[in-house]
């Protein structure tokens, strides 16, 4: 894992390379084996220069290994570990020669916090080459020095965004934040490494790299006095508050950490970094956010490796509306080339439209250059005809949600498609078994359902139907993996997972509303909760059209418990309703202005049935929620989804149910599915059968048993 040797011109190397893994992780047996190198430099007078370095390609050191810190589980051993990796760092800031980072690839988390303790840190410039603090992504602060030196060093302004957002950083940004002092082109690491030694170890050279660092006359303004460092810590607390409503802890703690320790002494700072560490642990939030990393690290690696996925290098999307276009430019974001068709010119050059504004936004936000802009647009063709896509080896169809519509479509596609060309539909609702029944070849057809928006939505549901074959499954996996999508393989039935569960969520939204609780207020107390809208702007937000569409879906496949308020079936038929995207749903939507619409209100004065209940904000929540805990329940015991860890990443990723909840069967489990069964026996006998709890949670309240066990 970790290996140290000295050349004959006095320059160590301590060189990391774990074997067993793709990255290179800082456990505690590595971090010991560390630390005896760390002592070996000290003791030896001949060695005049450290370089730490990797030896996996595109690799320095991912971080901590989350494995230990997530078997802590007293305050005393969160202690222990966080003071034992400072030591063990400080090791390294305290030798008295010069040392340095070689950074060649991903030097994330605990990697950085190394390489921030080195005096120098020279870098791959590479587009694999990333620097970031990830940790408030699990619910922590860094824990080995990073609110400390990373300030000390690039400034509280620059380094705050760092810490609080989680994100990665380029090498060119970090290049030009001073947190690399130098960069080297691929191929020339030993060259340049010898020019960057002889540079450090000369006077000249070394004031010049140090003049590089120098803080901007306003950062140091800023962080220097009492009332720069009292206007960054509002600031910062308002951005906090503001985006993450006082549900994550460990923004709040991070930001007091650096604001707190970046006029102390070091050593004074990192004791309150680890005093902060410790209060993370005061909520199972950590637990939440490192249960569902694990997930999604799982996930990346449930593609059927045993099975050779078939190659794809050219695509195809049939439907070039919000979902079509939005697929198209994920395929082309991830250098696939791709043709959009549709019917009318109009639709295609409007999908063309809807691609070039997404790169546009991602250029404004620089996350992507005016380079990449042109070349993505060479990777697009648009067209009308079906000619265009004989080619193409997989073909996602997007059109309108009508069974005779993509059953057309699927005709004239095997009439022209080469014979291992894969069929895939975004159906949202509509069996894989159904639509595939008069197909020549449904062993290559399969679901492949997003979500919207499509380029910041993270998850794609998966189904193949009863004949799709392990070579179409492979390949849809692999090319969901292209696309840096989460894949989730749900079995078939109408709705599949996500909007079998969260429509009638939203539905029961709209049954409060019948109960005399307002628009604003249904949608304050789900967003308290942590959802990012309410389920009425959503709605609004979607498109009712759309909405009402798969939940008429659902009400033909389940029956009663998924029937639809009447007076919504109104609203979008008689009065054209359509949400946002027409100006008018629950609420208005003029001049980027939002307001409630009264024509809405006047028409459920006309539809309510006469009672007046007294609903409080936890009857409201409890009903949506728990209406949908009741419906993963069924799917799990179905098995439409392969467990409830797969179900809660699902929920995360497609719906937003808030990640520090720990996921739907994880929040009801922290209820009490005992609980949550006293309150759908009690729903049920005030509003009828779709609250009627299921089998398994009624089993599982009786046994006292963890939905989230449930495989």
């Amino acid at each position: 894992m970790i290996s140290y040797s000295v050349d004959d011109m006095g320059v160590a190397s301590i060189t990391f390379n774990d074997m067993d893994s793709k990255v290179n992780t800082l456990s505690m047996g590595v971090m010991e084996r560390l630390s005896a190198y760390f002592n070996k430099v000290k003791d030896d007078s001949t060695v005049k220069c450290l370089v730490i370095r990797s030896d996996k390609p595109s690799m320095f050191i991912a971080g901590a290994d989350i494995k230990e810190i997530q078997k802590l589980s007293t305050p005393e051993e969160t202690l222990e570990l966080v003071r034992t990796g400072q030591s063990i760092i400080q090791q390294c800031d305290d030798l008295s020669i010069p040392t340095i980072a070689l950074i060649n690839g991903v030097c994330l988390g605990g990697g950085l916090e190394l390489a921030l303790a080195c005096d120098y840190r020279l870098a791959l410039m590479s587009d694999n080459t990333s620097l970031g603090c990830p940790e408030v992504n699990l619910g922590i602060i860094p824990g080995f020095g990073g609110t400390q030196r990373l300030p000390r060093l690039i400034g509280v302004v620059k380094s705050l965004p760092m810490i609080l957002s989680g994100k990665a950083i380029s090498v060119k940004k970090a290049l030009k934040i001073g947190l690399v002092d130098r960069c080297y082109p691929e191929g020339f690491e030993a060259d340049y490494l010898d020019d960057f030694i002889r540079d450090i170890l000369s006077k000249q050279g070394r004031k010049a790299i140090l003049d590089r660092r120098k803080l901007s006359f306003v950062d140091w303004a800023l962080q220097s006095n009492l009332f720069g460092r009292a206007f960054i810590s509002s600031s910062s607390k308002r951005s906090i508050r503001e985006k993450s409503k006082g549900n994550y802890p460990a923004l709040l703690l991070a930001l007091r950490a650096v604001m707190k320790g970046i006029y102390r002494p070091l050593d004074q700072g990192l004791a309150l970094e680890v005093m902060y560490f410790s209060e993370c642990f005061k909520t199972n939030i950590p637990t939440y956010l490192t249960n569902l990393f694990f997930s999604q690290e799982e996930q990346k690696k449930a593609v059927t490796s045993s099975v050779k996925s078939l190659p794809v290098k050219q695509a195809a999307v049939i439907g070039a509306g919000l979902m079509g276009s939005g697929i198209a430019w994920s395929f082309i974001y991830r250098s696939i080339s791709v043709v959009l068709k549709d019917i009318r010119e109009k639709d295609v050059l409007k999908g063309i439209k809807m691609v070039d504004s997404i790169n546009q936004q991602l250029l404004k936000k620089r996350r992507l250059s005016k380079r990449e802009v042109r070349l993505a647009s060479f990777k697009l063709t648009p067209t009308l005809s079906y000619d265009d896509i004989k080619s193409s080896d997989f073909v996602v169809e997007a059109v309108l949600e009508k069974k005779d519509v993509k059953k057309d479509v699927y005709a004239e596609l095997e009439s022209i498609l080469q014979p291992n060309a894969i069929i895939a539909s975004n159906t949202s609702s509509i069996s894989i078994n159904e639509l595939s029944e008069n197909l020549a070849k449904p062993e290559r057809f399969i679901g492949m359902h997003f979500f919207s928006p499509v380029n910041r939505m993270p998850l794609v549901e998966v189904i193949p139907s009863k004949k799709t074959s392990i070579e179409t499954l492979a390949t849809t996996l692999d090319v969901a993996k292209k696309m840096k999508k989460t894949a989730i393989v749900v079995k078939d039935c109408p709705g599949f997972l996500v909007n079998r569960i969260f429509l009638p969520y939203v539905n029961e939204a709209m049954y409060c509303l019948l109960d005399n609780a307002s628009i604003p207020r249904v949608d304050m107390v789900l967003e308290s909760f942590g959802m990012p809208l309410g389920p009425l702007l959503l709605a609004d937000q979607v498109g009712l059209d759309i909405g009402i569409s798969v939940l008429e879906v659902l009400h033909n496949a389940y029956g009663d418990r998924m029937m639809i308020p009447e007076f919504a079936l109104n609203a979008l038929h008689e009065l054209q309703f359509l949400g946002k995207k027409s100006g008018k749903g629950f609420y208005l939507y003029h001049n980027h202005d939002k307001r409630v619409n009264l024509e809405v209100v006047d028409l459920l004065n006309l539809f309510k049935m006469g009672q007046s209940l007294d609903l409080s904000d936890q009857d409201i929540f409890e009903r949506c929620i728990f209406v949908m805990i009741n419906e993963a329940a069924r799917c799990l015991d179905e098995g439409i989804v392969k467990s409830a860890r797969e179900l809660d990443l699902a929920m995360i990723m497609g719906t937003g149910f808030p990640p520090f909840r720990g996921g739907l069967c994880c929040y009801a489990d922290s209820l009490g599915i005992d609980y949550i069964v006293e309150r759908l026996e009690y729903f049920s006998r005030l509003f009828g059968s779709r609250f009627e709890p299921c089998e398994l949670l009624v089993k599982l309240a009786q046994n006292m048993g963890m939905l989230s066990n449930k495989e």
